[in-house]
């Protein structure tokens, strides 16, 4: 009887005990994983903010590919017949993000997102996660196995590591579009012209543009398109290319600059190309159009006009996969009734799941 007396004493301080120890947990939870990222902190930022995005790295799944989330800034998915829910409450660009986290597993939690620039191309992401007001049954369930970030801390890691690949590959995504024969108005322009080697004209003639754009701006000379390449020679066999770097203008202008001078385009009729995505792709671009004059049997005009025009500005639009280029090539042809082929060749580079 003593001995039933004594064990029962025993757990009874056992239980005092345990109660004690589970009241005095914290009642917030709260850690944090951080990762470098291969791209810029805008483009971080802005990929982190549409929620659309988030099915390619989130360690969350939906249960149907063709469950679509509409919804920008919420993502929900359902796992063990429990709906989980992540809701975007408030963004500071391209800096901080604040969500809501709700999942049966869990109490109410916040998350949040700060996007540090690093440099240029790189950024640093820290995800933190915060639960306050943890109770009496989660502090007790968290005390035998364990707080939310024994669980999720690893999913958290893995989640930041394809989340770096998934942006790196949405910085990749390329079109190639022939919109067929149209005309080139042409017109007056700015132009300072060089040769180079075909392996690195590119370097050249962006310091060159830097150049007659600065001139363009502090003249406050008014501009009448985007900025373009006009290709004066292509010599492949010699790897040899003499190209000027033009700025349009809306009448002849008189420099002050010895190295800047006038030109003016003729109007022409063209075969055009439209390339959205980085620069690296222009090769790709002009290929399919040779391919595409090839096969149409499209002739180059005499006068031998080829260009490349500036649409969109990196400065404004930081992610390469928005940068729009249009290709231009002089054609000489009695009609100009051939079909207009839209994304004739679309590249999504696969990623590594893939």
């Amino acid at each position: 009887m003593k001995s039933t007396k004594y064990i029962l004493f025993l757990l009874l301080i056992a239980f005092i005990g345990s109660s004690i120890y589970i009241a005095v947990q914290p009642n917030e939870i709260s850690f944090s994983r951080t990762k470098t990222i291969e791209a810029p902190q805008e483009v971080v930022y802005d990929y982190l903010n549409n929620l659309n995005h988030w099915e390619s790295w989130v360690p969350w799944k939906k249960i149907s590919t063709t469950d679509n989330n509409q919804n920008s800034k919420e993502y929900t998915w359902l796992q063990d017949n429990s709906i989980g829910r992540i809701t975007t409450t408030e963004s500071y660009k391209p800096t901080r993000i604040h969500q809501e986290l709700i999942f049966h597993e869990y109490p109410k939690s916040q998350l949040d997102w700060k996007i540090d620039s690093i440099s240029e191309n790189t950024s640093s992401v820290t995800l933190s996660m915060t639960s306050k007001n943890i109770p009496l049954r989660k502090k007790a369930y968290y005390a035998i196995f364990g707080t939310p970030e024994v669980d999720l801390a690893p999913k958290f890691e893995k989640g930041l590591t394809k989340l770096d690949s998934a942006i790196t590959e949405s910085m990749k995504v390329y079109s190639v579009t022939i919109n067929g024969i149209t005309n080139h108005s042409g017109g007056y322009y700015l132009y300072t012209k060089t040769s180079a080697r075909i392996d690195n004209y590119k370097d050249k003639a962006e310091i060159m543009m830097s150049e007659i754009t600065k001139y363009v701006t502090e003249n406050q000379i008014p501009i009448a398109g985007f900025p373009f390449i006009l290709f004066n020679k292509w010599d492949k066999e010699h790897n040899s290319v003499t190209f000027s770097c033009c700025i349009p203008t809306t009448t002849e202008i008189t420099t002050t600059d010895s190295k800047i001078l006038t030109g003016l385009l003729p109007a022409f009729k063209t075969l055009k190309t439209t390339l959205k995505g980085n620069y690296n792709y222009l090769d790709n671009a002009w290929n399919t159009t040779s391919e595409y004059m090839i096969t149409n049997d499209l002739e180059k005009a005499e006068n031998n006009i080829m260009l490349e025009s500036y649409v969109t500005s990196p400065k404004h639009k930081i992610n390469p996969a928005n940068w729009v280029t249009e290709i231009y090539v002089a054609i000489h042809r009695e009609s100009d009734s051939i079909p207009i082929t839209e994304n004739l060749e679309t590249v999504i580079p696969p990623t590594e799941e893939n």
